[in-house]
């Protein structure tokens, strides 16, 4: 399928030197072609006794005719934000398979990748120490937040975030941490007891 350049500008985003279509994208599309119905069907609920395998079927009608896919979501499959929400994942995965087929595009829909972090997609503020974190112990805590009360935690970040927006942040906050004007304390004075 030829996409025109403004739907690519708008919907298609390349991560690591391959392109995926937004989820957007391919509801635009299907109402090109005459969207009519989406449905979803709990196959599989997730739970301990299947290592919380989510499964959903989606059926997508337009005016070409049916499509029914099948998304399943675990653990393992989708990074720990999204770990709560295994049934929505599953349905958005059948749901964007499903449009797919409807649509003719064999491209993977970007939110179907549950297990990868967008790091192109980052934006990193100007002020490193107003960055929200999205993940972690320190969930949408600002690394300003984080450093004052676990400056260790920013240091992990600052050479272990697979983002490479959030690596940068930590490490300037530390930067901006080490770089403490003299006059940003008060003088201490230390008195020694005499000596007997």
């Amino acid at each position: 399928m030829e996409l025109s350049k403004e739907f690519r500008e708008r919907f298609i985003k390349t991560l690591q030197g391959r392109d995926y279509v937004l989820y957007g994208g391919l509801l635009e599309l299907a109402r090109q072609r005459g969207l009519k119905r989406i449905s979803t069907k709990v196959i599989q609920i997730p739970s301990m006794d299947n290592g919380m395998y989510g499964v959903v079927e989606a059926e997508i009608e337009t005016e070409d005719g049916l499509f029914t896919e099948v998304g399943d979501a675990s653990p393992d499959s989708v990074n720990r934000a999204i770990q709560p929400h295994l049934l929505r994942m599953a349905a958005t995965r059948a749901k964007a398979r499903a449009m797919r087929d409807a649509v003719g595009i064999d491209m993977v829909a970007l939110e179907e990748l549950g297990d990868t972090l967008l790091s192109d997609e980052t934006t990193v503020p100007d002020n490193p120490e107003d960055l929200i974190l999205t993940f972690g112990k320190y969930v949408r805590k600002s690394l300003g937040q984080v450093v004052r009360q676990d400056p260790g935690y920013v240091a992990w970040l600052a050479e272990n975030a697979r983002d490479e927006g959030v690596k940068q942040a930590a490490r300037n906050v530390l930067e901006q941490q080490a770089q403490v004007e003299p006059g940003d304390f008060p003088e201490v004075r230390i008195e020694r007891p005499p000596a007997h």
